[in-house]
Parts: structure tokens; sequence; C-alpha cells
């Protein structure tokens, strides 16, 4: 009787280990979900910003109106600010191509944006010395080339 009560003992004890390993491991599985999640919406939310700043501009007249009209069709984009950073136009990449309403054969004017959103993961995950992310942190950076609008198109 002695030896029963000591084996089932033993049993428990046994699944009270696999349980506390297993429970570990779910929970670095739920840390990296959440990590993987907040990469996905600052994305998303880049990309959405790009396409929204590209077509605005696209609106514009000239250079100095379209680059405005992209910055201003960002602020329906803001974030928090500490995990996902605001949507910005890169103002070196920003191009605005109207070939001075004379366009070459078989060439449309274009607008060119691109924007920048940083992602600080809430959760940074090391494994061994090496990172998930350097710094927690993650840029990224999409460009939109959408045709002008107020001018002439040339269409096949």
């Amino acid at each position: 009787m002695k030896r029963a009560m000591a084996k089932k003992r033993n049993q428990k004890a046994h699944t009270l280990i696999e349980l506390s390993m297993l429970s570990v491991i779910f929970v670095v599985i739920a840390v990296l979900c959440l990590d993987v999640g907040y990469l996905i919406m600052g994305s998303e939310m880049n990309d959405r910003a790009c396409r929204d700043a590209a077509r605005a501009a696209a609106q514009a007249d000239n250079y100095a109106t379209a680059l405005q009209l992209a910055r201003a069709a960002l602020i329906p984009h803001t974030a928090d600010g500490y995990y996902l950073s605001s949507p910005t136009v890169n103002s070196s990449a920003f191009t605005y191509q109207d070939f001075g309403g004379d366009p070459p054969p078989n060439t449309s004017p274009y607008v060119s944006v691109t924007t920048n959103c940083n992602v600080r993961v809430p959760a940074p995950i090391f494994f061994l010395g090496s990172g998930f992310l350097k710094n927690g942190n993650m840029q990224f950076s999409k460009t939109y080339v959408f045709p002008i609008v107020k001018t002439q198109l040339y269409l096949n």
C-alpha cells in the first residue's frame, strides 16, 4: 500500500514538472506571437500610410504642394509613439516628376513617395546572445509611385 501511494505521488510530481516546462514554452511562444503581431501591425500601417500619401501627392500641381499634401495625408495614421512611431515622409526620396508639362513619349508624369515607420517590439526575445531584432526595434520603409493626375497622362 505504501508503494502504491509513493508511485501515485511520483506520477503527480512528474506531471507537475512536465506542466511547468510546457508553460515556459507556451509563454515564450505567446511573447513571440505578440512581437510578430506588432511587427505586422507596423508594416501594414506604414503600407497604408504610404499609399494614401502618394495618392494625395498625385493631386498636386507642383513639388512643394505635393510634399505638403503627402505629409497631410499621414495625419490620420498617427500611432502611439512608443511601440509604433507615426509614419513620416522621407523627403530625400520624394520625387515629383511632371516633365514640365511635356513628358517624353511613352512616359507619364509621376510622383514617388517613401514613408518610414519604426516598430518597437514589447518583449524582445534573445536566444543564446542573438536577438530577434537589434535593440528590439525594426524600421519599415515603403515606396509607392502614382501618376500625377493634374497633367495629361500617356495611355497606350
